[in-house]
């Protein structure tokens, strides 16, 4: 796809880095079909091959800007369509240049402006938006149902009692878990559960004092934002990196890996943090990478896990799991985890469209509610939870979205296997 950069554009370092990326899309349309919100609205300016085109109008200075703000909003950054492009055309880079430019040089409604910012303010500040959510939490009774669902979500599990848990030998593998901003507030447990069964893996794990991934601040106008964060987690990872050069950093949150593994990407033009920037990405890992590096190392645990889950009732070993976009799609990990819960003894039930997003994406439920609710109720019939015991997935996200759409238990896959291995199934 040809396009001819506006002058004002032609010595943008960034827009010429878009322009040769638009250039590798040769406009087939394979995104198309595994593109969600294309499905929903029909409207190829909802997808990603009209998208792109939009994108190349702005470049060509041929936009109309507010136009394209409104289809750029309606994206839900899953990146399915980079998974299905036979062109291997980089859209996530190709979008986020859209939006900075678009915040640029184009003014939001006020009242978008506003919602923008208190989102941004209160979801990347944890004691603020602890605050709120307790707020919440005490009205979610005069609330309706999908958000007072979200607001009064807990864990399935009972809390792990005093007495000791099995443990196993300790192997040369140190670890830093990523402790971000919302998951802490909406989840506490993914991090606790995580940290318990490392450590009874025989995992050394550290304590940094981190900030947000910067996520939130990228997804809605502020890249500068995105950027601070980044330098701050940069700052605080680094000592530890160079004193422990073979340390990884975990993610729990599949839409914080995504973000943290971008680093690199994200100062690729500057100089002063590029090498540190990449430095933290190539140490970034999901936490299914985690586990099955420790399954290699760890001889015992494989054996013991599928000891424990076949001692469990077929009814408790049965669950359905959501593929999250920022594993499958962003990471590019797709299938890992349930491979690995298969591979325990877990029955996964079988479901339809797992690449498809479940309408989350950090806060597009907020900003796009009625397409958010839509892509949700989709998921929900396409996991077919008919006997399952629960939900599993990657993305806290995704867990308190689809959560607040069914009364079956939503949890995080290392949820589960913490519950199995402290024996509180």
């Amino acid at each position: 796809m040809h396009l001819d950069l506006i002058d004002s554009l032609k010595h943008s370092e960034g827009a010429l880095s878009t322009q040769k990326l638009i250039e590798s899309c040769v406009h087939c349309g394979m995104c198309l079909g595994t593109c969600p919100t294309f499905g929903i609205t029909g409207d190829e300016a909802d997808s990603p091959r009209g998208r792109i085109y939009q994108i190349k109008n702005l470049l060509e200075g041929q936009a109309d800007a507010g136009a394209v703000q409104l289809h750029l909003d309606r994206c839900l950054t899953c990146r399915s369509c980079e998974t299905t492009c036979p062109s291997s055309v980089n859209y996530g880079e190709i979008l986020e240049w859209g939006r900075e430019h678009l915040s640029e040089h184009h003014a939001r409604p006020f009242m978008q402006r506003m919602q923008l910012k208190v989102l941004r303010a209160v979801l990347t500040r944890p004691k603020l938006f602890g605050a709120l959510w307790r707020v919440g939490a005490i009205g979610a009774a005069v609330l309706p149902k999908q958000y007072a669902r979200k607001l009064s979500y807990r864990t399935p599990f009972k809390q792990p009692s005093s007495s000791p848990i099995k443990t196993l030998p300790s192997i040369d593998l140190t670890v830093l878990i990523h402790q971000g901003c919302v998951q802490n507030t909406l989840s506490p447990n993914i991090n606790q559960a995580s940290e318990r069964l490392l450590h009874a893996w025989g995992v050394r794990v550290l304590h940094v004092q981190d900030h947000c991934c910067g996520a939130v601040s990228a997804h809605s106008d502020d890249l500068s934002g995105a950027r601070a964060f980044a330098k701050r987690n940069i700052q605080a990872w680094q000592t530890v990196l160079e004193e422990q050069p073979k340390a990884l950093i975990i993610s729990n949150a599949s839409g914080c890996g995504v973000q943290l593994k971008q680093y690199g990407s994200l100062f690729k033009t500057n100089d002063a943090l590029h090498a540190s920037a990449q430095q933290v990405s190539a140490a970034v890992r999901d936490i299914a990478q985690i586990f099955e590096t420790i399954c290699q190392l760890q001889t015992p645990l494989v054996p013991e896990m599928q000891h424990r889950i076949g001692q469990l009732n077929p009814a408790q070993k049965r669950m359905s799991y959501h593929e999250s976009c920022t594993l499958q799609h962003g990471q590019k990990l797709k299938g890992m985890v349930p491979k690995l819960l298969r591979e325990l003894g877990l029955e996964l039930s079988p479901s339809i469209n797992t690449h498809l997003c479940c309408g989350s994406a950090g806060t597009y439920s907020i900003t796009q509610a009625k397409l958010s609710q839509q892509l949700l109720e989709n998921k929900i019939k396409d996991l077919k939870c008919e006997g399952s015991a629960g939900i599993l997935s990657a993305n806290v996200g995704c867990i308190h979205h689809i959560a607040s759409g069914t009364e079956i238990p939503v949890m995080h896959w290392m949820e589960w296997l913490d519950a199995v291995w402290t024996n509180r199934i």
